[in-house]
């Protein structure tokens, strides 16, 4: 007699708890949001700044090294940032002082830029040599120096 008043016992647990389960479900999806995830992989531009592929030649120096001056080239530009092509990985966060010179410009624009990620090429250079893109914040724009980046770029966003 104890046993199947167990067994009936057990049984009603199982419904409850099945019928509490059905109701939690469909409660979450009414409470739920839903995003709409096309619009986010739609192809349009999810960034803040456009970017404008351009090359330009840029001196830079490791705030903690500014004695050691190294080449770059960028692969993009925007009013945010910059993507340098590099020999050397740089840890994010890294602090540096570029020089960048811009076509018919006759001055060097002086900035500082933080690291933001630094991802190796697929494959070396032609020399050998590992390659890394690395993307770049603006930290520091100061006038004089960096006004004629700041006009080369607004020129760029103006042009498109």
């Amino acid at each position: 007699m104890i046993l199947v008043v167990e067994i009936l016992f057990i049984a009603l647990l199982i419904f409850l708890l099945t019928i509490v389960n059905r109701n939690e479900r469909l409660s979450a999806k009414t409470c739920l949001s839903h995003a709409v995830i096309e619009q986010y992989w739609d192809g349009k531009n999810r960034r803040k700044y456009s970017r404008f592929k351009k090359e330009l030649k840029v001196i830079y120096s490791i705030e903690k090294k500014q004695h050691l001056k190294n080449n770059a080239c960028t692969v993009d530009i925007s009013e945010g940032g910059m993507k340098l092509l590099l020999d050397k990985k740089l840890s994010n966060g890294s602090v540096l002082g570029l020089k960048v010179e811009m076509p018919d410009v006759r001055d060097t624009a002086e900035v500082e830029c933080r690291v933001v990620w630094s991802e190796e090429l697929k494959g070396d250079n032609a020399d050998g040599k590992r390659l890394f893109y690395t993307g770049l914040e603006f930290c520091a724009i100061r006038e004089p120096h960096g006004m004629p980046l700041v006009n080369y770029i607004r020129s760029l966003v103006d042009e498109s």
